[in-house]
């Protein structure tokens, strides 16, 4: 069965949010909702969407997940997460934006959501290892912490979404309270044993493939944030 993924760019930034189903069948996963609801659900019209997973709870990765009307996954090492995000975002009088954010604040910029503001509601806890079923295909959930305690990624039939773990050159900013790099390249390595042709699904950019990305891992672990 085909793994068919449709990419829905979103909010300021250019967040990847990922609908992931078996082509053919209609029974869908919404993974990221970060933003832009209406977007989103105008994707997702053709599809019945069985569940949305949170690869990690970054506001940028989860502002929509109240609006699509499915069950929220999250890994329960995230529940400190978001209540952090708010109240830095509070604080600020901003919507804080990770490697922008100092540019952002400079210029002024007042970032808001295009919808409704999730509530940090999880209706259901993810696990490592654990198969969620997404009509014919079997999704496999890799804890993959570091970015944030409670991160995941998720493996189906040669597809690897990463969320903020792994990207084209590197792995995810550790920068936050939180996230720890150490960690985060523990997650690393363990994605970088998957199959060479692995393609790899960032939560932001371009995809890349495990193949082009696993003869970096040492150079990365000793440049460090």
């Amino acid at each position: 069965m085909t793994v068919r993924l449709r990419r829905v760019v979103v909010g300021p930034l250019a967040t990847n949010c990922w609908v992931l189903h078996a082509d053919g069948d209609r029974r869908a996963l919404v993974v990221d909702p970060g933003d832009e609801p209406e977007r989103i659900r105008s994707v997702v019209a053709d599809v019945d969407v069985v569940a949305i997973v949170l690869t990690h709870a970054h506001w940028d990765h989860v502002l929509a997940a109240g609006t699509i009307g499915a069950p929220v996954l999250a890994h329960p090492d995230d529940g400190p997460v978001w209540p952090h995000e708010l109240a830095t975002l509070d604080r600020l009088g901003h919507w804080d934006a990770g490697t922008a954010t100092a540019e952002l604040l400079a210029a002024g910029h007042g970032l808001r959501p295009a919808g409704p503001v999730w509530d940090g509601h999880v209706d259901g806890h993810l696990a490592d290892g654990q198969v969620l079923a997404v009509g014919p295909l079997d999704v496999e959930v890799l804890h993959t912490p570091g970015h944030t305690p409670g991160g995941v990624s998720l493996h189906v039939d040669g597809h690897l979404l990463t969320g903020d773990t792994l990207f084209p050159g590197g792995p995810g900013l550790t920068g936050w309270p939180l996230s720890d790099f150490p960690t985060i390249m523990g997650s690393v390595r363990r994605l970088a044993a998957l199959p060479a042709a692995t393609v790899v699904h960032p939560g932001h950019g371009p995809d890349t493939t495990i193949g082009a990305e696993r003869p970096h891992v040492d150079e990365w672990a000793a440049r460090g944030w």
